[in-house]
């Protein structure tokens, strides 16, 4: 269960989506864009979910910081969703490269239609986010992809062993993660 919680951590969508974003924008951008990308994503995206999560966890209105609970999601969806928008706003009106516009845009149509999806059936963010990179970074290279792929698998494994998701929730949430990060390869 340790190495279960462990792993989970390090697949945290906020970390790894974070380190994802740095990973690519460096690798993808001159380096004042990818900077400006990085910050953006991190203040206006990561930091607020954080303090979102943190402190309806402190209260009691969410059960844990991952938002677990398929309940708690649809008030959790809506909150993320904006600051998506404010994310692609800032993005556009300050004229970023048209690439990260619309990976961005891909990206916040597969959290668009998880949230939809969690009307019904709570998919794993942890492996749709998971997936979704590991595919991307195949765009750099086999052995990344590969690897990011077994973390992906693991990151899945330890959400089913600490009870978090059913393995059909985590199916449903890789599978979509996979598809959007295949369709990433081609924006």
């Amino acid at each position: 269960m340790k190495l279960a919680r462990t792993i989970s951590i390090i697949g945290h969508p906020l970390l790894l989506g974070s380190l994802y974003v740095i990973l690519m924008s460096f690798h993808n951008l001159p380096n004042q864009t990818a900077m400006a990308v990085s910050l953006s994503v991190i203040c206006l995206i990561t930091v607020p979910i954080v303090l979102n999560n943190w402190r309806k966890t402190k209260k009691g209105t969410y059960t844990n910081f991952d938002v677990s609970d398929q309940q708690q999601r649809k008030g959790f969806y809506p909150f993320a969703i904006t600051l998506f928008i404010v994310l692609l706003l800032v993005f556009w009106v300050f004229d970023f490269p048209k690439e990260v516009i619309s990976k961005s845009l891909l990206f916040f149509a597969m959290v668009l239609l998880m949230a939809l999806i969690n009307l019904r059936l709570k998919a794993s963010m942890h492996a749709g986010i998971a997936f979704y990179i590991a595919v991307s970074v195949f765009s750099i290279g086999l052995w990344p992809g590969i690897i990011l792929l077994v973390l992906a698998l693991l990151i899945s494994w330890s959400r089913l062993e600490m009870k978090r998701h059913s393995l059909f929730e985590l199916i449903v949430g890789g599978f979509l993660g996979f598809v959007f990060g295949w369709l990433s390869l081609f924006v």
